[in-house]
């Protein structure tokens, strides 16, 4: 007998909880069901299900077995996706996380630039600046702007850094002059990010080392977009992503401070689940990604939110 279709159908007894109810649920009768499972009890020379009139339950062989049979049919299923997908292109849905201001300021022009490239992927974007359970949510990918990663089953791919600068209006900066030190941020409105780890406390590397100082403000947002506009009309200050804020800079309606001094940069990652396969549309989109965006810098960490 066919060996896949025999662990297909002692995964389906399995879960049903009897031979009968798995035999009505695969439209098959009881006895070649019956019979696929003794050609695998044959094939691994051990009982696989110890059965009696009333009930049935999995030996500690069989329980192995079920495992192994599960991983083995997933694992076939996501490998002929794969292939079918290389002689037809990718296609098919593909569902990924990215956080809400970094994607609408910056990263949205690769997304479609990758969809144009992949006519045949449905994109379905799900922005969100906190974390997200891949798995439960059905995600395939998320972008991130931070990897401690709480689930050993996932894996980080980091794709560009995110150096950081001080920057505000010219009005702003008319009104209560440049900070000359990291020091000086102390007596100005400074925005805060609500979602960073450094919401708090702002940490810059100078001529004379480190220096770390509290910040405070009137506006705050969980948002950067939001802090972005907050800074291009005057209402404070900010440090934020260079990216997000290239086009202010280039027009005059926002400027740097504190040229001297460089905030930690963050990075962002690609998050997936481990998979002896990875899709083939995750790994595309990853790829397509690392070959747009900036290169890497090795010095930069690799831990901490945008």
């Amino acid at each position: 007998m066919d060996r896949y279709a025999a662990m297909q159908y002692f995964c389906r007894v399995v879960e049903q909880g009897s031979l009968a109810a798995g035999a009505r649920a695969l439209n098959l009768s009881n006895s070649v069901v019956t019979k696929a499972i003794q050609s695998l009890e044959a094939w691994t020379d051990c009982r696989l299900l110890a059965r009696t009139t009333r009930s049935m339950q999995l030996t500690e062989a069989g329980e192995r077995f079920y495992s192994f049979c599960q991983r083995t049919l997933a694992d076939t299923e996501r490998t002929l996706t794969d292939v079918r997908s290389v002689s037809r292109g990718l296609t098919g849905r593909l569902v990924v996380a990215a956080p809400v201001s970094l994607t609408l300021s910056h990263l949205h022009v690769h997304l479609h630039a990758f969809q144009a490239q992949h006519p045949g992927i449905e994109l379905e974007m799900r922005l969100n600046d906190r974390p997200v359970d891949l798995v439960r949510e059905g995600i395939d990918v998320a972008l991130r702007g931070q990897a401690r990663l709480e689930d050993s089953s996932l894996v980080a791919m980091p794709l560009m850094d995110l150096a950081r600068v001080v920057c505000a209006a010219p009005a702003y900066w008319e009104r209560h002059g440049r900070p000359a030190t990291p020091a000086d941020l102390s007596g100005h409105n400074c925005l805060q990010y609500l979602l960073g780890d450094d919401r708090d406390e702002w940490v810059f590397d100078g001529p004379d080392g480190r220096a770390r100082v509290r910040v405070s403000g009137t506006f705050r947002a969980d948002n950067s977009l939001l802090l972005i506009d907050a800074m291009r009309r005057g209402v404070g200050l900010g440090l934020v992503p260079s990216v997000m804020v290239k086009d202010a800079l280039a027009d005059g309606s926002l400027q740097t401070s504190l040229d001297a001094y460089v905030a930690p940069p963050r990075r962002l990652f690609a998050v997936y689940p481990t998979r002896d396969h990875l899709m083939l549309k995750v790994h595309a989109l990853v790829t397509f990604l690392k070959q747009q965006l900036p290169p890497l810098t090795p010095s930069v960490p690799s831990a901490a939110p945008p």
